[in-house]
């Protein structure tokens, strides 16, 4: 139960229950929680082929799957619980910097025959940030206010299917021209998608697969044959020797000579994204000092 805070005379009023309005607001109900897959899974790990007769397996555990009924049949969606803001960025996918989500989904569409009994297509990888957010307003807010801002703090974030059942079944009461407060989806007053909307079609949603599965596959391949250069990449501002707790094993210095990153190139655009997407073999960015 997640509890707000506002600095207006609301605050010592009815806590709303967010997770819980987000299922009242939802046809999709969990279907696991805490889901292994690997060798001692409930389900098979995930197996890539690198070539020369090696094989890799992907194993991990899913924190919730979500299902849903639809007109096309069952729909699965994967739900993950982050202590801070996440968005999935697709120039990440494509770079194979964020496979974790996508890899999951992948899972449980590949075996859901055998897991659900059933066939089932992808609805959507979505993160829920769970915190206790902090209201700063002006003039302060009543009851109703407070509880409308709190709610689009818990606004997941992801990409989900470019269907509108498929979206009414995450939030049904979500009319067009309106924007969801449950998932990251609003309509133009056409009842299409507007350019915020973060969705993709069913065709975008196995190129997303196939470059999952490519990018790990590269990763394996790089493993197996012994690729240890110290070579960090770096995308825009980001690189993971921030962050990374065996910088003073690899000692890497991007200020000395012979130390470079792997310079990562953003997409001009969506399109631009979605055609890396589609390649079969790419070898995006350089080499930069």
């Amino acid at each position: 139960m997640a509890r707000w805070r506002a600095s207006s005379a609301a605050s010592s009023r009815r806590r709303p229950r967010c997770s819980g309005e987000h299922a009242a607001l939802s046809a999709f109900r969990p279907v696991g929680l805490e889901v292994d897959f690997g060798p001692q899974g409930i389900m098979p790990p995930l197996s890539l082929y690198l070539g020369d007769g090696r094989w890799m397996d992907v194993a991990g555990r899913i924190d919730r799957v979500d299902a849903a009924e639809s007109q096309d049949g069952t729909l699965l969606r994967i739900l993950d619980y982050k202590s801070s803001a996440v968005k999935l960025r697709l120039d990440e996918v494509a770079h194979g910097l964020s496979l974790q989500m996508l890899t999951y989904l992948d899972v449980v569409v590949t075996h859901a025959p055998h897991w659900l009994g059933r066939p089932a297509k992808p609805a959507g990888v979505l993160y829920l940030h769970v915190h206790n957010p902090l209201l700063h307003t002006a003039n302060g807010l009543d009851e109703s206010g407070a509880e409308e801002a709190i709610r689009k703090e818990y606004r997941m974030e992801g990409l989900v299917l470019a269907d509108g059942e498929a979206v009414q079944l995450m939030d049904e009461s979500l009319d067009s021209g309106a924007k969801s407060s449950v998932v990251p989806v609003e309509y133009k007053k056409d009842g299409s998608f507007s350019a915020r909307s973060q969705v993709a079609d069913g065709a975008q949603w196995e190129t997303l697969r196939k470059a999952v599965r490519r990018n790990i596959s590269k990763i394996g391949k790089r493993i197996v044959d012994g690729d240890v250069d110290i070579a960090p990449y770096r995308l825009g501002k980001r690189s993971p020797c921030t962050v990374c707790e065996f910088r003073p094993v690899c000692q890497f210095d991007g200020q000395l000579e012979g130390n470079r990153h792997h310079a990562l190139r953003r997409p001009a655009n969506k399109d631009e994204v979605w055609q890396w997407l589609g390649e079969t073999d790419e070898e995006e960015g350089a080499d930069e000092t």
